[in-house]
């Protein structure tokens, strides 16, 4: 009997995978060569491909331009604020002011913080674009097998950071874009294999599988990570690697894909 099988691509974007995108992660051009190869070696297996887009907003909460000091200094790329930051303004919020502290109380209550990002993958500009090398693939594979894929964005609202395809780091009310993508999940849990690759493994890949963790059960045990499909922007990243040990004894398989034959 077959295996229906779907691919779900994270973030191949340009700005992550080209040497001159804003925000390009080291091995990713390794990384788009063995998915490219992947792919190529196992088109007649592969029934679905789905790939997610970061899709910014020039203002966004992670962005530099969205804080000032006191001084009227932005944050450095990479600074972390938290809610004390916020609390006692040594980092101001310039734009939707009202929700700056609430933010920070609901990101609190998750140990997390906000990274500040260099401004990457606005929408429409080239680096939004998907790598160019996946999308040569992907063309070949439709049409020699009367398939199709799709996108899937997110991170277009300003007020939180959307690491996860499946939803916000914050859900606001009123604001179905931020709020838990139940169809995305649906639709992969149809097929019985998903295979996930992206960028970056510690950030957008492992917030997606950790939403998978917790909110499909079913869908996690369909999973295989092709490890050596991704790669980290911090390699002692504690919070993914707590994911990832989560994800193994969920049933989410990890596998090289050079070793891995569908």
């Amino acid at each position: 009997m077959k295996t229906n099988v779907a691919i779900l691509g994270i973030d191949l974007q340009n700005d992550f995978t080209s040497p001159t995108g804003s925000l390009f992660v080291k091995g990713v051009d390794s990384d788009m060569e063995r998915i490219v190869s992947f792919i190529n070696k196992n088109q007649a297996r592969i029934d679905y491909v789905a790939l997610t887009l970061d899709s910014h907003q020039p203002i966004h909460i992670a962005h530099q331009c969205y804080w000032k000091d006191k001084d009227g200094n932005t944050p450095s790329p990479f600074t972390t604020i938290s809610l004390d930051d916020v609390s006692n303004s040594r980092w101001i919020p310039q734009y939707n002011k009202e929700l700056a502290i609430p933010y920070f109380e609901k990101l609190t209550e998750k140990g997390e913080v906000c990274t500040i990002w260099p401004m990457h993958c606005i929408l429409g500009s080239e680096g939004w674009a998907i790598n160019k090398h996946l999308i040569g693939c992907l063309s070949t594979w439709a049409i020699s097998n009367n398939k199709f894929y799709e996108l899937f964005y997110k991170g277009y609202n300003q007020s939180t950071e959307h690491y996860s395809i499946f939803k916000a780091a914050v859900e606001w009310e009123g604001q179905p874009e931020t709020s838990l993508n139940t169809k995305l999940l649906s639709l992969l849990n149809s097929y019985d294999e998903v295979i996930l690759v992206g960028e970056a493994a510690d950030y957008c890949v492992a917030n997606s599988l950790n939403d998978i963790l917790d909110e499909c059960d079913e869908l996690a045990k369909k999973i295989v990570v092709l490890t050596d499909c991704m790669s980290w922007i911090n390699p002692n990243n504690k919070r993914a690697e707590l994911i990832f040990e989560k994800a193994i004894k969920q049933g989410v398989k990890f596998k090289l894909s050079t070793d891995y034959i569908l």
